[in-house]
């Protein structure tokens, strides 16, 4: 099959009609996991017939940007037909965001999960957003009601939820996110990053680097500060999941003030190339989130989910 092996096809479709209740009842003590880790990628060696186009302006105290949702660089095969992980083709979108110039940070935090996702986290220079929550709660039915549960959400890039080798797919209306680390994105930029590089923007305004910011004025490697909990899931694969914490859920994973370097939104504050003043800024790590799943300022509309 074009791009994609056999084998992540079929590790997807079993993952997703397997079904706990199959092999367990409300009495049983036995768990079966209806997920198994699963981080394979698609590859990615398709070109697109639309050119990419994005434009960054300020205006006032906003800082303006449209795109067509078209990326600058390879994807996955998408689309119905055999070898696509993602029924779904790539089309043009008319995307306008205003994010502010001048953004404060807040004690408090705002999630991008709310009861389903909530925004999506911010935007690339190449116009392509960064939307690492999933649609997929417990226990993985359709349509989702009121009864699923969003404290069990599956973790994209963990989960076999068909992305390609830049940890995006698309949504049924065309538009191409990523759910992870854009690997053709930055491959384009560098082929070995060492550095401070500023990405784009989060939603609420500050700025977005990869992996690295100064601590005490020496530039290094910013470690998230979420760990992999150890164990078994306490579900019962009825009401909750059961098995090993192994990533496949966003819960598996804790945040433990000091255990890295960034705080709960992936975040720290100092100076940067393009702001020597200093600013908060958050960082996408190879390590989990990724993508940052919160932020410490107040986030545009216009990445509201459903806008």
């Amino acid at each position: 099959m074009k791009n994609y092996t056999s084998t992540i096809s079929i590790i997807f479709i079993l993952a997703f009609i397997t079904s706990c209740d199959n092999s367990i009842t409300s009495n049983s003590v036995d768990c079966t996991e209806i997920i198994t880790y699963n981080n394979l990628k698609g590859d990615c060696s398709e070109t697109l017939n639309h050119q990419n186009e994005v434009y960054f302006n300020t205006d006032g105290d906003l800082r303006i940007i449209t795109s067509n949702n078209i990326p600058d660089h390879f994807v996955g095969l998408f689309g119905e037909g055999a070898g696509s992980l993602n029924p779904n083709q790539i089309k043009p979108q008319d995307n306008r965001y205003e994010i502010d110039l001048s953004p404060e940070k807040n004690d408090n935090s705002i999630s991008l999960l709310n009861n389903g996702p909530a925004y999506s986290f911010g935007i690339l220079f190449n116009g392509i957003e960064l939307d690492p929550i999933a649609a997929e709660p417990w226990p993985h039915t359709k349509p989702i009601t009121s009864n699923h549960n969003w404290d069990w959400n599956l973790e994209a890039t963990n989960a076999g939820l068909g992305l390609d080798c830049n940890n995006a797919h698309v949504q049924p209306n065309g538009k191409y996110h990523y759910h992870g680390i854009p690997e053709n994105y930055l491959r384009n930029i560098a082929s070995n990053i060492t550095e401070m590089l500023l990405l784009g923007y989060a939603a609420d305004g500050f700025p977005i680097y990869y992996q690295y910011g100064y601590i005490n004025s020496e530039l290094s490697l910013l470690n998230s500060s979420y760990v992999l909990k150890s164990g078994n899931r306490s579900g019962d694969g009825i009401d909750h999941p059961c098995g090993i914490y192994n990533g496949v859920y966003t819960a598996d994973y804790e945040y433990i003030e000091g255990s890295g370097d960034l705080d709960e939104c992936n975040g720290y504050e100092g100076f940067s190339p393009e702001y020597p003043n200093g600013t908060y800024y958050y960082v996408l790590t190879d390590a989990y989130p990724g993508i940052p799943r919160c932020f410490k300022g107040i986030p545009s509309q216009d990445f509201r989910i459903g806008n």
